[in-house]
């Protein structure tokens, strides 16, 4: 077992009062969506979250870390504080029973050959099931399992999936897995198996992020050798995203029925995205392409603000959203209540067992 969840388990039991020798498990937390897992890559987290992370004196993590991620506010509408990254919890145990961010910037779906600074889907879902386990011993294999039942989980990846193969040409021509019309599907089956592990892991309430239109990012749109559409997106690339968005809702639809006991929501954040880059004055923008922070060829760089009104721009770095978009995605996703909800079947609200 790795240092940190040992040291978590000690803090957990010495909190509790318990051993694990112990007949009788300690009283779980209240039965309520308290509990918040959140899973992804640097849409989910934009902070360092590697096992280096105690280790380094800088901070390795994106320039543009300072802005307010989905994840972040999903957690604000639970009633929970912005959860903190997995490796540096140090041991909390107040914090190991109902917050963890196991995301990490160019996190990704498949595997990546930069193991250093990237955690994948398949090691983020290993790190929930060892969690779990810990909860185990602290509190009984029961109340663990209800503790895991009651929480909810929150898988946002696909986007450094993308990011990385389309600026790959090489890989892509080469290597016949990560042809594109072959990429989609094979992202789709990693997610659905993830989404099995974690309900074999006791999970039940699991929310699935879509990928937005990367395609009209500025990182897309400052290359000139891109062929843009009538939205002034690279068309090819929202395609692919697109598809794959369509591909992932169906294959989670069928696996409802497979697991009926499981609440299952995808979030469409795409077309809401695209809609906010087509009708920006309806939402309050006034600029779809610039970014606000611009960032130097090397990760280390200083953020350099280059806009004014960072609320009146949608991307705020080469890729990511502004708050403000990601505010409107939070609101949309939670209920429906302003008649517009991204998540299918049900809203996010309903899904941390909330009154609609």
């Amino acid at each position: 077992m790795a240092p940190l969840l040992l040291g978590l388990l000690f803090s957990l039991l010495l909190f509790s009062g318990e051993t694990i020798a112990t007949t009788s498990p300690t009283s779980a937390p209240p039965l309520s969506a308290s509990r918040l897992f959140v899973l992804g890559d640097s849409t989910a987290n934009c902070r360092d979250n590697s096992r280096y992370a105690a280790l380094l004196w800088l901070n390795f993590s994106l320039p543009s870390c300072s802005n307010r991620l989905f994840s972040d506010l999903i957690a604000e509408k639970m009633g929970l504080v912005r959860p903190p990254p997995y490796y540096t919890l140090k041991g909390s145990s107040s914090v190991a029973t109902s917050m963890w961010n196991f995301g990490t910037p160019q996190g990704t779906i498949l595997s990546s050959t930069n193991s250093f600074s990237s955690s994948t889907l398949s090691r983020q879902v290993r790190q929930v099931a060892e969690v779990i386990q810990i909860l185990q011993l602290g509190y009984g294999a029961v109340n663990a399992r209800q503790m895991a039942s009651s929480a909810v989980f929150l898988l946002s990846f696909g986007t450094d999936d993308y990011l990385r193969i389309l600026r790959r040409q090489s890989e892509i021509s080469s290597n016949p897995k990560y042809q594109r019309h072959k990429l989609g599907p094979l992202l789709v089956s990693h997610m659905v198996r993830a989404v099995k592990d974690l309900y074999n892991a006791d999970a039940r309430r699991i929310a699935v992020v879509g990928v937005g239109p990367i395609g009209c990012a500025p990182s897309y749109l400052l290359d000139r050798s891109s062929k843009f559409d009538k939205q002034h997106c690279v068309g090819e690339v929202n395609d692919l995203i697109e598809g794959y968005n369509a591909k992932l809702e169906t294959r989670l639809e069928r696996l409802r029925s497979e697991l009926p006991d499981a609440e299952i929501v995808f979030c469409d954040v795409y077309k809401s995205i695209l809609d906010i880059i087509s009708n920006p004055k309806i939402y309050g923008f006034e600029n779809v392409r610039d970014p606000c922070c611009r960032v130097g060829p090397l990760s280390l760089a200083p953020c350099k603000m280059s806009c004014v009104k960072p609320h009146r721009h949608v991307w705020w770095d080469s890729y990511s959203n502004t708050e403000v978009v990601n505010s409107l995605l939070a609101d949309w996703s939670w209920s429906n209540s302003s008649g517009t909800t991204i998540c299918r079947p049900k809203p996010l609200q309903y899904l941390a067992g909330n009154e609609l």
